[in-house]
């Protein structure tokens, strides 16, 4: 064991929670973890680290704990017990604290990950199995644990993201993806499947120029037809990399096919496209119209949900499979500001299952655009007939408005459904 400060070197059999890590002695794209920075929780995450490879750790004591005194480098399965004592002996972490498991860090860490990928995919390096893996099973638990509060956070982020990468439009479309996916009930593997292939479904952007990537939006024909060769590009990609089974493939390939035949590259139709692939096109699209891109203001997301209604509608997209992301994320989505019929405006922060056109909300503002100091959070499927019944009658424009909506999400997980 070699110290620095409030730095050490030790060995992964003298690990145990509530040690803080900064460093293991493994390359990042062979490690489970999102990220090398963190609160050890508990022994499951020892033993999967051991797992991996991981013999070596750099912890800071001025974070977390320190190695006992009396703390020998014992046989493993001593050490698996004291930890699972040590474990027994802590209170549970407050996951709303960062650095214990907070939707706030999962989503920083998994976007320290897969901004890695992507510049390693630009420079040439093939994506990893490894670390795609720890992004998508690891999203993939907090949304099973705590839906409204990943639904909630991603809100936030795209109210504060003024021009998102290549890494943020792939992991909030994978976020979105597995939240549809845990919604109609996919298996573990397809569920697994969905958010890697979501992940890696701009894989080819990588290996396309950088400034024309970003201009996307005024691009001369062209150009354009570059930019849609991003979908073979990523396929070649994980056809050269082990690791990847055909159903990723296939969603890279054919997200942007549509059911009509009217999408490309290869203009299939109907049954020919990987369902997944339609999943991970349908949320592409709608992750697309509310980003802010290339200069581009982002659209409400009640009005982006009516123009995914309408594609449904006209067979772009399987209807049943568009009905199904829109149930995901609401007819009016986490974070839109909506007009009530009393003329009070509120700000939606969960969504009902069964009542999607009655989602709680938080009012703000009465029929004379009097702001509230105190919103009123209100259930609107939970309504008791003694009072004025309220619904939505349309979405608002925060910005007309002059509503800062990120207010009002901050703080909110549980509330939200």
């Amino acid at each position: 064991m070699t110290a620095n400060g409030s730095r050490k070197d030790i060995s992964i059999d003298q690990l145990t929670p509530g040690m803080f890590i900064v460093g293991v002695d493994v390359p990042w794209y062979r490690s489970p973890l999102l990220s090398h920075t963190r609160l050890i929780e508990n022994a499951d995450i020892i033993q999967t680290m051991r797992q991996h490879g991981i013999r070596t750790v750099t912890i800071d004591t001025s974070k977390g704990a320190d190695v006992r005194a009396d703390a020998k480098e014992e046989p493993r399965a001593k050490i698996e017990t004291d930890s699972r004592r040590t474990i027994a002996a802590e209170p549970p972490a407050d996951p709303t604290q960062p650095g214990t498991g907070s939707v706030q860090t999962l989503y920083r860490d998994a976007h320290e990950t897969v901004e890695r990928i992507f510049t390693q995919l630009e420079q040439g390096a093939p994506p990893s199995p490894t670390a795609t893996k720890a992004v998508v099973s690891t999203v993939l638990m907090r949304i099973i644990d705590d839906r409204a509060a990943v639904m909630t956070h991603l809100a936030l982020q795209k109210l504060k993201q003024f021009d998102g990468s290549l890494a943020t439009h792939a992991l909030d479309t994978c976020i979105l993806s597995l939240v549809v996916a845990v919604e109609v009930g996919l298996d573990e593997t397809a569920q697994a499947q969905l958010g890697t292939g979501a992940l890696l479904h701009d894989a080819g952007y990588a290996r396309l120029p950088r400034n024309l990537v970003r201009k996307r939006q005024t691009c001369t024909d062209h150009e354009r037809l570059l930019l849609q060769q991003h979908p073979a590009l990523g396929t070649a990609l994980l056809t050269e990399t082990a690791g990847f089974d055909q159903a990723v493939t296939r969603i890279v390939a054919e997200h942007h096919e549509r059911e009509d035949g009217s999408g490309f590259p290869s203009g299939l139709k109907h049954d020919s496209i990987s369902t997944l692939a339609m999943i991970v096109g349908i949320v592409d699209w709608y992750d697309g119209m509310v980003s802010r891109r290339g200069g581009r203001a982002a659209m409400l997301p009640s009005t982006a949900v009516q123009r995914l209604f309408v594609a449904g509608q006209q067979g772009q997209f399987k209807n049943t499979l568009a009905e199904s992301v829109i149930r995901s994320i609401g007819i009016y989505p986490i974070g839109s500001l909506v007009l009530l019929n009393t003329g009070e405006q509120a700000v939606v922060v969960g969504i009902n299952p069964e009542q999607r056109l009655k989602p709680l909300v938080k009012i703000i503002a009465g029929p004379q655009g009097e702001s509230y100091v105190t919103p009123v959070p209100t259930d609107l499927a939970a309504q008791t007939p003694d009072r004025a019944m309220r619904s939505i009658l349309r979405g608002l424009d925060p910005v007309q408005e002059r509503v800062n909506i990120a207010m009002y999400l901050d703080g909110i997980s549980s509330e939200a459904a």
